[in-house]
Formats: C-alpha cells, structure tokens, sequence
C-alpha cells in the first residue's frame, strides 16, 4: 500500500515536471540572449508602452520599428518571466520528489523506469512529431538533469579529505585523450605491442598514436572483429580503455602496461553524466560496467543484435533490446547488473 501510494504521487509530480519543461519551451524567442532581473523587467515593460505610445523612438531606427522593439521588450520580459516562474516550480516539485523518494525510493524510481520506457514506446508508434515525442525528449533532459546534479552532489561530497585523488578530479571532469590512426609507425620511435609480441593470434594490427606532442606514444594493437576504433580514460583515472577494431584492451595510463583484454567484440562504450561509470557493449548481446574501483559487473547476453534510445537514470540503465520478436524494453539495474524487461510489446 505504501509502494502504490508513493508510485502515484511520484507520477503525478514527474507530470507536473513536464509540465513545467514544456511551459519554458514554450517560451517566447527573444533576441536578449540574458536572463534579466525583475528591475530591468519593469523598466523595459515601461519603455514599450512609451514606444507603443509614440513618446519614444529605437535609437536605430534602421535595425527596428517602434513597434519592432516594443515587441522585442515584451517578448523578452514574458520569457524571463516564464522562466523564472518554472525555475521555482522546478525546485518545488524537486523538493517534493525528494520527500518522496526518501519514504520509498525504489517505488520512486519503478515509476519513473516505467513512465520513460512506456513514453518511448508511444513515441515510437505515433511518430517524432507526436505528444509523446516531445514528451520522450523532456524526460531525456531530465534524465540530463539529474546526472549533472548528482555529479555535482557527489563531487562536493568529495571536497573534504578523501582516501584518493585522480588525475581528473582538480577539473571535476575526466581529461580527453587525442589519437590518431597511423598508416605504419614513424622511422626511429618506439612502438609498444599489445598483446605483446609473440603472444597474439595472427590477426592484423592497427597502430595508434596516443597523447600529443613529447608526452605521446604509439602503440601497436591487435585488431578485434569489429569496426569500432576508440580510446577513453577509465572512470578512476589511472587506466586507459583502447578498442582497436573491436578488440578491447585496459592499459596501465602512467606505466603503458597492458592490465586487461576484454575480448574482440566492442561494438560501442558509454559513459553516464558524472563519468564514474564506463560500460562496454559486447556485440550488442551483453554489457560490461566498470566504475572507479574497477569491474563492477558483466551481463549475460540480453540482446541478439543491439541496443538502442538507451539512457542512464541515478540506479539504472534503461533503453531497449533486439530480440526474435522486436524491440524490447529493458531496465538493468547499475549496482548488479540485473537486467529486467518490460511487459510492453515489443516495437518493430
């Protein structure tokens, strides 16, 4: 009974965010690209009643009419108004979403895991230009929303004495590491083999320059069996992630040695918003996630071809699943790695 009760406030207070995201889209345009405060509201509200009325004329008259930047100030101080106005509505219902989920937050989270998936399920049969469409991409600015301000939560948690520091945390963000494929390796340079030298299977090799100038290396890397080539640094900051066509490999950033290879199937990577989480897919069957003390969990395969319209919430991964018959919701839970589908029908 309590779950019901909370599931049903939770669904009406995510409506109501929408609600609010759609009054500020709806907002007029406005050439002012700054938010003003109420004083300079009131002032420009007077100046076009006076343009309105004649008793003042645009100092520019070549650019705007009278009546051209009366509208231009009315359109300017309805959208400012507007904004401020669900700006304080958001805050309020956050405030209650947060009451919410602290009497039962995973009855909180069921409801918004549902609302999304049976959202996106709309939008795929009634098409991009549909009600749940434009729906679909509120919550996805929600979705955005949250992880910004949960990483922002967790970094300031971080401020005090902690037990590490990584590389990344003085920019509160992880570092990007350029590279480039090269045709074969420069004359006179160094060139690191992963796996080494003797130890692969005879596959081709592609070879990447990692880093720029002085601090760059290359590395000569095995190839997988699939098309995606691309490097990350990993969410504690000490490991490089490297997919060479498919082959996966976790290398030691500051000594370059080789920790891991995780197969030849990396068909694509995802992070979520505050960067402590990295997740592998496998072939689009099966993920891999890897947070800031190492491997969190693999799943079994879920998928017989791809994932897709994924997107991370604060607990779970939710998206949709190739499967025999369609297209099938799903919902994996981050801290396990359980994957649960949804009884919705699959979509083509």
């Amino acid at each position: 009974m309590k779950e019901d009760n909370a599931s049903e406030r939770a669904a009406a207070l995510l409506l109501q965010l929408l609600d609010v995201l759609q009054r500020a889209e709806n907002a007029p345009d406005s050439p002012v690209n700054t938010f003003l405060p109420g004083k300079r509201r009131r002032l420009l509200r007077r100046g076009a009643e006076r343009l309105r009325r004649g008793e003042a004329q645009p100092t520019y008259k070549n650019l705007f009419s009278a009546g051209q930047l009366a509208d231009i100030y009315e359109q300017t101080v309805l959208r400012d108004e507007i904004h401020e106005q669900a700006d304080a509505e958001f805050s309020r219902i956050g405030r209650e979403i947060a009451r919410v989920m602290q009497e039962d937050g995973p009855a909180v989270r069921k409801t918004f895991e549902a609302v999304y998936l049976e959202t996106l399920r709309l939008a795929r049969e009634n098409g991009p230009d549909s009600e749940a469409a434009q729906r679909l991409h509120q919550l996805r600015s929600l979705v955005r929303f949250a992880q910004r301000y949960g990483g922002d939560r967790r970094r300031q948690k971080l401020s005090g004495a902690r037990a590490h520091t990584y590389p990344h945390e003085a920019e509160g963000r992880l570092p990007l590491i350029p590279a480039e494929v090269l045709p074969s390796p420069p004359s006179g340079e160094a060139v690191i083999a992963f796996p080494p030298d003797g130890r692969d299977s005879g596959r081709g090799r592609i070879f990447l320059r990692i880093g720029v100038g002085q601090e760059s290396w290359i590395g000569s890397f095995e190839i997988g069996h699939m098309s995606v080539s691309t490097i990350f640094i990993m969410p504690d900051g000490n490991h490089l992630f490297v997919s060479a066509e498919g082959a996966g490999y976790i290398i030691e950033l500051k000594s370059r040695r080789l920790v891991e290879q995780i197969g030849t199937d990396v068909a694509g990577v995802a992070r979520d918003g505050a960067m402590t989480l990295f997740i592998v897919d496998h072939n689009g069957m099966s993920l891999e996630a890897f947070g800031t003390n190492g491997r969190l969990w693999k799943t079994d395969n879920f998928s017989c071809g791809g994932f897709r319209d994924t997107a991370f919430t604060d607990t779970c991964l939710i998206g949709e699943a190739r499967q025999a018959s369609g297209w099938i919701a799903f919902s994996l839970d981050l801290a396990t790695g359980d994957v649960h589908f949804s009884p919705t029908v699959a979509s083509t």
